[in-house]
């Protein structure tokens, strides 16, 4: 589905068969956010949203009789369209971000809402590490962390990209390096 021209629903498709053809298929990685970021953020939240408009919705109903309950069911109505907004912005970002990976460059799309879309590239060249940031029981029980990576000349997100709620981040990490060519070891700029 496509909304403007910032918000299409088959845009990691898209970019990925793209950057496939351009590249071989073992040069191109493609990841998002996990399972149970969708989970943990909308599914859970909205599933508590419903059950509380119902079982409030029946405890007014049982209490007062019909004259007050058509305002009670506009004021449950109202709240829940308030408690729904960020739930679907977290489903708008599990569904919209990616990252994809190519000998050259790191590709992340994060998209706000359907009027906003921020990408950046990162050049291989410019990236000095990739670490995984690890906490949370949940988080860690499931094997979902966040990927930093440190880049050079990067003054507005102080060197820093994160790519937040990344399944499996050790082999993420261990493909991201062996596309773009990093050694980890080692310096990678040999100026310094």
């Amino acid at each position: 589905m496509r909304i403007f021209s910032n918000f299409d629903t088959r845009l990691r498709e898209k970019t990925y068969n793209e950057y496939r053809q351009t590249h071989s298929d073992e040069n191109v990685i493609c990841f998002w956010r996990s399972l149970l970021y969708r989970f943990y953020k909308v599914f859970f939240p909205s599933l508590f949203v419903l059950l509380f408009a119902v079982f409030g919705l029946m405890f007014f109903y049982q209490r007062l009789d019909g004259n007050y309950f058509n305002y009670i069911i506009i004021a449950f109505v109202i709240m829940c369209t308030v408690f729904l907004f960020p739930i679907i912005g977290k489903y708008i970002d599990y569904k919209m971000d990616f990252v994809i990976v190519v000998p050259n460059s790191i590709v992340m799309y994060d998209q706000w809402g359907i009027f906003k879309r921020n990408t950046v590239t990162i050049s291989s060249y410019s990236v000095k590490t990739i670490s995984i940031k690890k906490s949370g029981l949940l988080y860690s029980m499931f094997d979902n962390w966040d990927i930093i990576i440190l880049t050079e000349w990067d003054a507005e997100h102080n060197g820093e990209v994160v790519l937040r709620r990344v399944p499996r981040p050790e082999k993420r990490k261990n493909q991201m390096v062996k596309i773009i060519g990093i050694d980890v070891d080692a310096n990678q700029n040999p100026q310094i």
